[in-house]
C-alpha cells in the first residue's frame, strides 16, 4: 500500500467522528499553514520528509490533471429539488432533519447520521459535490456546542463483506459510527473532531478502522496523523463551500493511485491500495453539525 500527500500507512484507529468539546468555535484555519495547494507530497518511507520540492510539485500536478481532465458520462446525480428518495437516511437521534429543496440538501444533526446514496458504483468514476458548513449551536445532554462546524465525512466503495447481497443500505444501521465497523470501505473525515482533524481510513470489517494517514492539530494528533498540522486546505470555514471530488479507479502505469480525494481542487489524499476496493456504495456522514449539500453527481472517468 502506498500513500502520497500525507506520508505513512500508520496503524492505530485514532479519534473517531464523535463530537468533541475542545474545538467547537468557527475558524478559518487551524494549526500551522502550508501552501494553499497543499503540495507537500511525501512517500511512505522513513525518508519521505526529505523529498525535493520539485518532485512534490510534479506529483501533485500529475495527479490533479489526471482527475480534472476526465469529464466522462454522468452515472448519477441529484439536484435536490425532488425530495430525498435517492438517499437512505440513518440517524442516531431522530430529531435530526434532512430536507431537499431549492437545489440544497439541508442536514441538521444533533448526533451521528449517515446518508447513503442508494445506487452502487463500480469501474473508474468520480464523485462530486459541494458541502457548506453552517455554524450550529445545540445542547446535547449537558454539553452545549456553540457555532460548531465539523465533520464533512464520507464513505465510498462500501460493502457488507459477509452478506450474500453486499448492499449496506439493506442493513438499516442506527447511525452510530461504530455500527459501520463491519463494512469494507474507504473513509475520509474532513474537518472532523471539532474541525481539528482530516483523516483517511480503510475499513477492513473490524473495529480497528485502520487509519492510513491524517492531518491534526497538536491537541488532536495521534501517531497515525503522519501528514502533520492542519492547514488552510484541510480546515473548514463557516458558511464557505468546500468542493469535494473523490476519484476511484484501477491503477495504470501512468497513474498509480487507487483513490484521490480533493477539497477545492487541492489534492488532500492519494493512495495506492494493494487490495483495492473498486466498487460499492457512497454515503455522506456527519455528527453534531449543520450542512448544506449541492451539485451532487457521479461521472465515469
Amino acid at each position: 500500500m502506498f500513500a502520497v500527500l500525507l506520508s505513512g500507512c500508520g496503524g492505530g484507529s485514532g479519534s473517531n467522528d464523535q463530537p468533541t468539546t475542545s474545538a467547537n468555535t468557527v475558524s478559518s484555519s487551524s494549526g500551522s499553514s502550508t501552501s494553499s495547494s497543499t503540495s507537500s507530497l511525501a512517500a511512505t518511507s522513513s525518508s519521505a520528509s526529505s523529498a525535493s520540492s520539485a518532485s512534490q510539485s510534479s506529483n501533485t500536478s500529475s495527479a490533479s490533471s489526471s482527475s480534472s481532465s476526465a469529464s466522462g458520462q454522468i452515472l448519477a446525480s441529484d439536484n435536490f429539488t425532488s425530495g430525498t428518495s435517492k438517499w437512505q437516511i440513518e440517524q442516531e437521534n431522530a430529531t435530526g432533519t434532512v430536507v431537499a429543496a431549492n437545489g440544497v440538501l439541508d442536514i441538521v444533526e444533533p448526533a451521528g447520521a449517515t446518508l447513503w446514496f442508494k445506487q452502487k458504483f463500480s469501474g473508474d468514476y468520480e464523485i462530486r459535490f459541494t458541502a457548506t458548513p453552517i455554524p450550529y449551536t445545540v445542547t446535547v445532554g449537558t454539553t452545549t456546542y456553540t457555532n460548531r462546524i465539523s465533520d464533512l465525512n464520507v464513505f465510498w466503495n462500501s460493502i457488507v463483506p459477509t452478506a450474500t447481497d453486499p448492499d449496506p443500505t439493506l442493513k438499516n444501521f442506527d447511525g452510530v459510527l461504530a455500527s459501520y465497523n463491519s463494512l469494507y470501505l474507504y473513509y475520509v473525515g474532513f474537518g472532523s473532531n471539532g474541525n481539528s482533524t482530516a483523516r483517511l481510513r480503510r475499513y477492513d470489517g473490524t473495529s480497528a478502522r485502520p487509519q492510513i494517514t491524517g492531518f491534526a492539530t497538536a491537541a488532536s494528533r495521534t501517531t497515525a496523523d503522519t501528514g502533520g498540522d492542519m492547514t488552510t486546505a484541510t480546515t473548514l470555514v463557516a458558511n464557505t463551500p468546500t468542493r469535494v471530488r473523490i476519484v476511484s479507479r484501477t491503477t495504470t502505469a501512468s497513474d498509480p493511485y487507487t483513490l484521490k480525494w480533493y477539497a477545492n481542487d487541492n489534492l488532500i489524499f492519494a493512495y495506492t491500495d494493494s487490495a483495492p476496493y473498486l466498487s460499492g456504495w457512497f454515503a455522506f456522514r456527519t455528527t453534531v453539525a449543520h450542512w448544506q449539500l449541492s451539485n451532487f453527481s457521479v461521472v465515469s472517468q
